[in-house]
């Protein structure tokens, strides 16, 4: 797992502006498979104009059959969870994959209750990975979400993955 400090900081939506700019600039397309922040790192990327030109689309992947029907061994799921580094690395991967894009995003984990079909579920943990140019990367979080609502902590892990994307491109 990586570490995402020492990011250039800014808000979220500035963060995401910044990455998609970047690459627009150099020419390098993006997808993703999101469960637990459901859209909102696909429509932040869209939120920037020209983002059309880098972002083919993404898969909304928030049931287990939903992320098997998109690509994702089930096995991966079965063996390793569905809120794990490795259910997040298949989900970047087979979303860079399915779109043929230069950098895949998966992300997976909990934002409000714990889930009664996941026995893995951890309030406020996520995974993400970043698939490009080869190598996929793997990310933790552990946020403490106490007094957040489910809309913040999709926030919050949406702008944790755009941090990975600004120090990485």
């Amino acid at each position: 797992m990586e570490n995402i400090s020492g990011t250039r900081g800014g808000s979220a939506a500035e963060t995401a502006r910044r990455v998609v700019l970047r690459l627009i600039s150099q020419r390098r397309t993006i997808s993703v498979m999101e469960s637990c922040t459901a859209g909102l790192i696909a429509s932040m990327i869209t939120d920037t104009e020209g983002a059309s030109e880098i972002f083919p689309g993404g898969f909304v992947t928030y049931s287990n059959r939903a992320k098997e029907a998109a690509g994702v061994d089930g096995e991966i799921i079965r063996k390793y969870g569905v809120y794990s580094a490795e259910c997040a690395r298949a989900m970047a991967e087979t979303a860079r994959e399915r779109f043929s894009t230069d950098v895949g995003v998966g992300i997976t984990g909990t934002t409000g209750n714990t889930d009664p079909y996941n026995g893995d579920s951890v309030r406020g943990k996520a995974f993400f990975c970043i698939a490009s140019g080869g190598e996929t990367r793997s990310f933790e979080i552990d946020a403490d979400v106490d007094g957040l609502d489910r809309h913040a902590i999709k926030g919050l892990f949406a702008a944790r993955v755009f941090e990975a994307l600004d120090a990485l491109f």
